[in-house]
């Protein structure tokens, strides 16, 4: 498989800053299914964040596709003349930009790291990248969950969402259900370790009919100054609301997966070229060349 690599700018700071959790992190963490960190990039690495990532989307945008080859079309989603006013959507920029995949691949101390510990495991690969700009007045994001979509089954991947600007209640932040990811825990044992996949489509409610007890579900919205982020189970579930403003508001996310994850028929991101060759239940996703270690604890 070959992608057109495009030269950003390069890196000249330090990516992260060092951050520590503590045991209460990380059983808030694993009681609530998500953990937000303020300023987890100082405003110099913010700006190199921005620098790169916009660039890079601008690049991509220009050649009008939201994955590194123009062939292929998002699999996740329905109703594509609405969801493609809920967001600008670029997936898997590290693997046409090579400055996006230093950026990635440097924060793995700091990034990957943080997400290996709140789930107790202690190997993550990257499953992809995803840059996410609501544009002015953009839609809602419909409450959904990740797992479910990917292209392999565990209840330990998880996701980063770091705001690249100020996400605000005006302009769409995010919203969690805290502990929802533990009733998707116990449907996913009670369906013989399953996850039944919901679309992402215009209605908000519809994953309701999957879980109905969760329609009574307290929420919290999580607004963020920019360079703050959350890391979320890809249980959990969560949306966001509409752009109420004429301003964007650009996020960045990396989704992540233990180490040896095996193919559970799912397309996803995968390529036509990628699932051919996969087998169901045999392929595993160890290949650093599509799924490179953001962290591994000596």
């Amino acid at each position: 498989m070959s992608y057109t690599v495009t030269s950003t700018p390069s890196l000249t700071l330090p990516v992260t800053n060092s951050i520590s959790l503590t045991a209460s992190d990380i059983n808030s963490y694993r009681e609530n299914g998500y953990h937000v960190i303020p300023n987890l990039l100082s405003p110099s690495q913010l700006q190199q964040w921005r620098t790169i990532i916009f660039t890079a989307v601008k690049d991509r945008a220009e050649r009008k596709y939201k994955l590194p080859t123009s062939d292929e079309e998002d699999h996740t989603n329905v109703d594509f003349d609405y969801y493609d006013n809920v967001f600008t959507q670029r997936i898997n920029l590290w693997q046409t930009h090579n400055s996006v995949k230093e950026l990635l691949l440097e924060s793995g101390s700091v990034i990957g790291k943080i997400a290996a510990e709140l789930e107790g495991i202690d190997c993550v690969r990257i499953w992809h990248d995803q840059a996410l700009i609501k544009e002015p007045f953009a839609n809602p994001t419909a409450w959904h969950f990740d797992v479910t979509y990917w292209s392999f089954t565990s209840l330990h991947a998880i996701s980063v969402w770091i705001a690249l600007d100020d996400a605000t209640l005006e302009n769409g932040c995010m919203y969690f259900m805290p502990g929802s990811h533990k009733v998707i825990e116990r449907h996913y044992y009670a369906s013989n370790n399953t996850f039944p996949e919901i679309k992402i489509g215009k209605n908000m409610s519809d994953i309701f009919g999957t879980y109905p007890e969760l329609k009574q579900w307290p929420t919290v919205a999580v607004p963020m100054k920019a360079g703050s982020a959350s890391f979320h189970s890809a249980l959990l579930i969560h949306g966001a609301g509409p752009n109420m403003t004429p301003g964007r508001r650009p996020a960045m996310t990396i989704q992540m997966m233990p180490d040896n994850m095996i193919f559970n028929g799912k397309q996803n991101i995968l390529t036509k070229e990628q699932m051919d060759k996969l087998q169901i239940g045999v392929s595993v996703f160890n290949d650093d060349n599509c799924n490179p270690i953001l962290y591994k604890k000596n």
